[in-house]
Formats: C-alpha cells, sequence, structure tokens
C-alpha cells in the first residue's frame, strides 16, 4: 500500500509499505479521509528524535477487515476512528484503530462534511 511517511521539515514521502493487520480489539479501515492537526507536523519539532513515520490519528473509511474480539463492526462498514496516538497510521491506503474508539457514520454524513475542514481526502 501507499503510505506518507512526514520527516523533519515537515517534508513528505510517498513509499510502499506493508499494510498493517488488526490485533486483538481492533479494526482495518480502507482509509477515505483523513485529518490533518498541528501535532502531525510539529511533532519533529517537538521531539527531534521521533523517526520519519506515518502520522494522522483522525480517520474516515470502510471497515475492511476486523480482528478477533471484535464483535460490532462488518467489512463494507462505514466508520470514522481515531487510532492510537503514539501509532498514528492514517496516511495510509489502510489504517488499523482500536474498535473503542471506531464509531458508525450514518449514511447521511458524508465523508467530504464530516469533521468539517479537519479530514482531507486521502
Amino acid at each position: 500500500m501507499k503510505s506518507a511517511i512526514v520527516s523533519p521539515g515537515p517534508q513528505v514521502s510517498i513509499e510502499d509499505t506493508a499494510a498493517p493487520k488488526p490485533s486483538f480489539g481492533e479494526v482495518l479501515i480502507k482509509v477515505e479521509y483523513c485529518g490533518s492537526n498541528p501535532k502531525d507536523w510539529k511533532i519533529f519539532s517537538l521531539f527531534p528524535d521521533v523517526p520519519p513515520s506515518n502520522q494522522c490519528n483522525d480517520i474516515a473509511g470502510f471497515v475492511e477487515e476486523v480482528g478477533e474480539g471484535v464483535t460490532e463492526f462488518r467489512r463494507g462498514d462505514r466508520v470514522a476512528a481515531l487510532t492510537l496516538f503514539a501509532v498514528g497510521g492514517g496516511y495510509a491506503e489502510y489504517a488499523v484503530a482500536p474498535a473503542l474508539t471506531t464509531f458508525f457514520l450514518p449514511e447521511t454524513t458524508t465523508f467530504k462534511g464530516l469533521w468539517f475542514f479537519f479530514l482531507r481526502e486521502c
């Protein structure tokens, strides 16, 4: 899959990376929109030892796969989620999020309108 790797500057490179797999209690989401927050580009000035990485914690898309123990979501569900803060991963085609931070999107809510200007098409 393609991932956006952010490094100091900020500089961004698009790289081929392995698609993540959901662990116990997690869902794999095909990312349609993702958030871009100040943390995602300021992290390197705050913590200079952080290696280049796939940032972004706010995502929306479709459930692709569920991990063991997840019963409330199914493949194809329209969802939004928060990835683990220290992990990120939303600047990619697929991202993993805990089921506890994942929620259903009503059909009347468009990805484009979700969270107003906080989410951008990925």
